[in-house]
């Protein structure tokens, strides 16, 4: 990857997202915002690639999920985010696609960094490659943590948002029979 203009095509409404720098594009996947079937361009048009292709994205694990089925590649920000939505517990298998090496996620060092059962500020980008410490400026890492605070904040009034829409659409499906337009 370079300094170059970045796309995401997402595989599951055929979405495409940017252009966007480097930077983001590595945020996105630290962030669980990519999945496997997810391309990646630099030009928007042409040369589309998965993105577990890109090395720099970190996509290297495969998840067995519970019903043995293997999601990924991913990586260790989709692994957080699984398990702090509770998708997936410590018990599971990983494989890394690049070593071979396989194990039960408890076993694995960011296991211990990694947010269980709620997602916080202080844990949701543990064990990611982006630091606010990494920055060397004590004041814009100040304004790192607390604008991922307030991104946790309106995640979770997002998260309340689709609850309350998927009630509410369920409830009109149970008393019409059918989709609401």
């Amino acid at each position: 990857m370079s300094d170059a203009q970045w796309y995401l095509l997402k595989s599951a409404d055929r979405q495409v997202h940017g252009p966007v720098d480097h930077a983001t594009i590595l945020a996105w996947a630290s962030e669980a915002k990519i999945s496997p079937l997810d391309k990646i361009s630099n030009d928007g048009h042409s040369g589309w690639q998965r993105a577990p292709m890109f090395d720099e994205l970190q996509m290297d694990w495969l998840i067995e999920m519970r019903d043995n089925y293997l999601y990924g590649p991913t990586n260790v920000g989709t692994i957080q985010e699984f398990l702090a939505t509770g998708e997936i517990d410590g018990s599971v298998s990983l494989i890394n696609c690049r070593t071979g090496q396989e194990d039960r996620l408890q076993n694995f060092p960011f296991f211990q960094a990694s947010p269980h059962h709620t997602r916080s500020v202080e844990t949701t980008f543990v064990g990611t490659q982006y630091s606010a410490q990494s920055t060397g400026d004590p004041a814009l890492a100040r304004r790192i943590q607390l604008l991922e605070k307030q991104l946790v904040e309106y995640q979770q009034v997002v998260d309340q948002w689709q609850d309350a829409y998927t009630s509410l659409r369920q409830q009109f499906i149970e008393a019409t029979g059918r989709e609401p337009l």
